[in-house]
């Protein structure tokens, strides 16, 4: 198994661990911990999931039709601009391709993150509106998974 996909297992199992099993992580990039979810394009016509663990991420990009595409990276985030930024940095596949800089800009509010990214190479947008092509054009809205049902049950 190759170093890439030991890191890629080692990143998703870590972040079924148990909060506060590691250090504390104040402010935004605490917030963003754990597995975020949406459906994104056009169509929705893809799923894409983020598992933050302290400023390593890795995605998940499903789409309805055709191979997953996975990656892992680190996220950079600065809460004192306006909006706030997010840079996707350091991203690779488990092959070895590497994944050029994205710049972005969020919001949190509540259980939903709100993403508009200006693509890979691009400038940082300034607002959350939707512009130019392809996926990363659009105002991405991830949620906290749903809580899966008890599975034990009263009888």
């Amino acid at each position: 198994m190759s170093n890439r996909r030991v890191r890629l297992i080692l990143v998703l199992l870590g972040s079924l661990v148990a909060v506060g099993a590691g250090p504390v992580i104040d402010g935004d990039l605490g917030k963003l911990q754990g597995r975020w979810e949406a459906s994104v394009g056009k169509r929705q016509e893809f799923s894409v999931i983020l598992e933050v663990k302290g400023n390593d991420v890795s995605a998940t990009i499903t789409p309805k039709k055709g191979p997953k595409v996975e990656a892992t990276g680190e996220l950079q985030i600065d809460e004192k601009a306006s909006p706030r930024a997010l840079d996707w940095v350091k991203f690779s596949t488990p092959d070895g391709i590497e994944v050029p800089r994205m710049l972005s800009i969020y919001r949190l509010d509540g259980d939903k993150l709100y993403v508009r990214s200006g693509g890979f190479n691009d400038a940082r947008p300034k607002a959350f509106e939707a512009g130019g092509e392809g996926l990363w054009s659009t105002v991405m809205v991830f949620s906290r998974p749903a809580k899966a049902e008890s599975l034990t049950s009263s009888k």
